[in-house]
């Protein structure tokens, strides 16, 4: 068993190699970058990387199973009970969680990763269609799916736009848009 000092130098190099992997992201794509200057700009010795990771390919495969991981838990976080209070918590966790994990992303990367976005839709749809049921009685399937999708696609399409925009609004700011959208529609709001 590692020491809690070494668990906390793992998580600090970890944390500067995905630092500087989101940085290379921003002008290239995974397949371009290459361990020496990904290492070079973590300040983490290539020896270092080698133990935590096989190949850049790898670290980005590793990198997302720790991000849809932790969005797994956000998302179970939230009983229907407490969905039917308001969406503003959740939702504004999700922002908070897009800002700290994914940030800005210019939009040639993610017409590149496609996969993705469908992985984080995939996420978001099982939460919501589970949750749903707990939240709406909806008598017509087909109905239902329509609702889902629609709801899904949105918010999805909204932290899209946020992400690819540089994340100008506050987390705060897009969970109150997405609720009131969701929830009473198109409708302007005063300065979000």
């Amino acid at each position: 068993m590692e020491s809690p000092a070494t668990d906390r130098r793992v998580r600090r190099t970890k944390a500067q190699l995905r630092s500087a992997l989101n940085q290379l992201l921003l002008e290239k794509s995974p397949e371009e970058i290459t361990v020496t200057e990904l290492t070079q700009l973590a300040d983490v010795n290539r020896g270092t990387f080698y133990c935590h990771y096989k190949d850049v390919a790898d670290m980005v495969e590793q990198t997302e199973k720790e991000i849809f991981a932790e969005f797994a838990r956000l998302m179970d976080a939230y009983s229907a009970k407490e969905l039917r209070q308001g969406l503003g918590p959740i939702l504004e966790d999700v922002f908070f969680f897009i800002q700290r994990n994914v940030g800005p992303v210019p939009i040639h990367a993610l017409r590149q990763e496609p996969a993705f976005l469908e992985r984080f839709k995939a996420l978001l749809r099982e939460k919501v269609s589970r949750e749903w049921n707990g939240l709406y009685s909806f008598t017509d399937t087909e109905q239902r799916e329509f609702y889902l999708s629609f709801l899904v696609g949105g918010v999805v399409g909204l932290i899209q736009l946020w992400m690819e925009s540089g994340q100008k609004e506050s987390p705060q700011e897009m969970a109150a848009l997405a609720e009131s959208m969701i929830l009473h529609g198109i409708q302007p709001l005063e300065k979000f």
